[in-house]
């Protein structure tokens, strides 16, 4: 069994590296028998639209942002997008050697961070070539850290601090011996993993991206403050969007944006982007479902996301057009994230004023100039209830959705039951059930043995 996983490993990671860069084609020949011994190496194993790639879709599909009559839903491709949409079943597949998965995708990206960091170990960092190393180091531990976060937030269970001890987390991977005995580490252990690698990036990481398929310093903050957002703790996920927002505070006024091609946001590559990140996936229900009628109905007449997020379609309702990735979703954080981040902690700490001017920030940068009316309560409550309302409508499609819910299930005030009507059959999620928590793909558990 090993040496069957043994196989399949080397067989993946020599695609996935081979498939890295030209330069690396030209310059290597025969790239098998080459380890990487250089910075230069290194740096063109990370150069690879492969680490972009997010395998939320499945969570997506599940959401509840999206509607379907019973001739798009029988119109679905594939079976298991149609027991998704209708929470049937969970179960993801295996969809063949030319696609991947959650769980294969996120192991490839680790496996290749790993590899790099270990790398670095075999260079002597000097004063030549210490911003390059240091900038290495730090972008392998970011998209480690962030597939560990993939994995965590779709094959776990929601954190709760009371019982994440015990709670089964992810296998961490954090070498790239592929013979190591596969287990899972606590929920606990697995998200102080993520922190940690998070938080050293954020040091090593320059100040400024060199393009926005590069990580740097604004963008570690803001996946670590998404991060402490998931586990409740919501002191330190304020001061890591602070840190973001100071190193990354580019807000896109969408006053200024075209709505009049297809794809409002395909040629802008808003600055608000910390790095590309597309959601890899296989389902269609994002281009043959639309959008549900209780989201779309939260934007007024003088929310320009009405107009530049969504197109009306022939048969009168919407779907989804404003992606910042033009038609490819987009997920990974961004300002817009950050500052409704900062509101929502805030408004949680009882920081009212900070909370406020967040909001402030974002939505008048999102409505018809002089429309937006300032938020005048100091209820926290209610003011907690604007950023969630506000947080999903700025963040749909970004694979954000289904861990939002998981988290809210838990406070009985945004406790919700899914509900999604299709031709006459009528489907249901309660809050907390089992099926929030995607299982281990069956040829996983089969090769391993793995809980």
């Amino acid at each position: 069994m090993k040496f069957l996983i043994k196989i399949s490993f080397i067989l993946l990671v020599t695609m996935v590296i081979s498939a890295c860069s030209k330069e690396w084609l030209e310059e290597k020949q025969n790239i098998k028998l080459i380890v990487p011994t250089t910075l230069n190496d290194l740096d063109l194993l990370l150069n690879t639209d492969f680490l972009r790639l997010d395998g939320r879709g499945t969570s997506e599909t599940a959401c509840d942002d999206y509607e379907f009559t019973l001739d798009q839903f029988n119109s679905l491709y594939y079976g298991v997008d149609r027991d998704m949409i209708s929470w049937k079943s969970m179960e993801i597949p295996k969809y063949g050697n030319k696609e991947y998965d959650e769980w294969d995708l996120a192991y490839s990206a680790i496996q290749i961070s790993n590899i790099v960091l270990e790398g670095l170990t075999k260079i002597q960092r000097n004063e030549n070539n210490k911003l390059q190393f240091d900038r290495i180091k730090g972008t392998a531990l970011y998209h480690r850290a962030k597939q560990h976060l993939n994995l965590a937030t779709t094959f776990c269970k929601y954190y709760e601090k009371g019982s994440a001890s015990q709670d089964l987390g992810i296998p961490l991977k954090l070498t790239s011996d592929i013979s190591e005995k596969i287990v899972r580490a606590s929920l606990e252990n697995t998200y102080s993993v993520i922190i940690s690698d998070l938080k050293q990036a954020a040091t090593l990481l320059p100040i400024a991206q060199s393009s926005q398929t590069f990580i740097a310093k604004g963008g570690a903050f803001g996946l670590l403050a998404r991060t402490y957002l998931f586990t409740n703790n919501y002191t330190e996920a304020l001061s890591a969007s602070d840190s973001s927002y100071k190193y990354h505070s580019y807000i896109e006024n969408y006053n200024n944006v075209d709505g009049s091609p297809s794809r409002p946001f395909l040629n802008l590559s808003t600055k608000e982007m910390h790095i590309i990140g597309i959601i890899r996936r296989e389902s269609e229900n994002f281009y043959v479902g639309r959008i549900s009628t209780e989201l779309f109905n939260m934007y007024d007449e003088n929310d320009l996301r009405r107009t530049l997020y969504f197109k009306t379609n022939t048969d009168g309702k919407p779907s989804f057009r404003g992606s910042y990735q033009g038609g490819q979703l987009f997920t990974a954080t961004a300002t817009d994230e950050i500052l409704l981040i900062k509101a929502e902690c805030s408004a949680r700490l009882n920081k009212t004023s900070d909370a406020k001017n967040a909001l402030k920030l974002l939505l008048e940068n999102r409505y018809k100039s002089g429309t937006f009316k300032s938020i005048s309560t100091n209820d926290t409550k209610e003011l907690l209830d604007i950023v969630i309302k506000e947080r999903r409508k700025e963040l749909l499609t970004r694979g954000l959705r289904w861990q939002d819910l998981k988290r809210m299930n838990i406070d009985v005030r945004y406790a919700k039951t899914l509900v999604r009507k299709i031709g006459n059959e009528i489907f249901t999620l309660p809050p907390n059930d089992p099926k929030y928590v995607f299982p281990i793909p069956q040829y996983i558990q089969s090769f391993t043995g793995i809980e």
